[in-house]
């Protein structure tokens, strides 16, 4: 039998066991739906994720960058309406994916450390601003009852189709997916063979950045208000989307990558659905099994790798 049914069929005795553990409230077509909702945001995140993690670089700062974005598509959506709302939040993505290409780039510091540092001031400065509009007595960002549809079905789930187009494409059908798969399986190698490794980096990261802004966009419709946070807590929002890669990575054979993220994150959505269904505590037991889940991912996504795993 061909590998890819094989998963498939594992993939679907593992949602009847949801179904028959919750009392058969699982599978409902309501609650497919309420699944399908919660992987959209983490999905646009996690796209964002397949071009700038398979170019080499690992950027905490995704989380901090999607709040800003949030923000300002909120903003710019009060003025423009709902394109305002989209061009925003890609805006803010393109913007800050750029400058974070420069600082990883050209100053020559691991993209981990100095994307934890660009959190830190993306944070800072977001919580700065918040404080000052608080003193004049007014929010970043209220939405109240406006712009609300697209982050609600079914036109959450229609941009959602749109993104996963969108991104499909570019990975597989554009120059900068392809030397996006040729840097992350070997830069030195891409570089002798005539590709641009440096702009190659920076338009994967501003890609993923635009993805991002995406994501931020639909967050603030979803939630209306999205408050500026300190001390790190942005990387909280990478979790999900990097347990969603892992998984892409795990299933790399037999899927393409942004077929295999967007699966990720709808079992990872359905798994948290679970865990809610069966009355588990969410931000306790629920964030445990996610750090277990992406450890185990990690585990088996990396067991080919020889020496240290990226």
């Amino acid at each position: 039998m061909n590998k890819k049914i094989k998963l498939l069929i594992v993939f679907g005795l593992i949602l009847l066991s949801f179904h028959i553990m919750s009392s058969g409230r699982f599978l409902l077509p309501s609650n497919i739906l309420v699944i399908i909702s919660h992987a959209i945001i983490p999905s646009f995140m996690v796209w964002g994720f397949c071009f700038i993690f398979n170019a080499g670089v690992m950027d905490l700062s995704i989380g901090a960058i999607a709040i800003i974005a949030s923000n300002f598509a909120g903003y710019l959506g009060l003025k423009l309406g709902y394109p305002g709302l989209i061009i925003g939040g890609a805006v803010v993505g393109l913007a800050l994916g750029y400058l974070n290409s420069q600082v990883f780039y050209r100053l020559k510091i691991p993209s981990w450390i100095a994307g934890l540092a660009m959190a830190m001031v993306y944070e800072s400065a977001a919580s700065y601003y918040a404080t000052i509009k608080a003193t004049q007595g007014q929010d970043i960002v209220n939405l109240g009852n406006r712009l609300r549809a697209l982050g609600s079905m079914p036109y959450n789930i229609i941009f959602w189709i749109i993104g996963f187009g969108l991104a499909y494409l570019f990975f597989n059908y554009t120059s900068v997916g392809l030397n996006v798969r040729a840097i992350g399986s070997n830069s030195d190698v891409s570089s002798k063979m005539g590709v641009d490794v440096y702009r190659s980096i920076v338009m994967a990261v501003i890609v993923g950045g635009i993805f991002v802004g995406f994501s931020g966009a639909v967050n603030i419709s979803y939630a209306g208000r999205i408050l500026p946070v300190t001390g790190l807590s942005s990387i909280a929002m990478v979790f999900q989307p990097l347990a969603g890669l892992l998984l892409a990575g795990a299933m790399g054979k037999l899927f393409n990558v942004i077929t295999g993220a967007t699966i990720g994150m709808i079992m990872i959505a359905a798994l948290f659905n679970f865990l809610t269904l069966l009355g588990v505590p969410s931000g306790t037991w629920q964030d445990i099994i996610l750090g277990l889940s992406v450890i185990l991912i990690a585990a088996v996504s990396q067991r080919n790798e020889r020496g240290v795993v990226k």
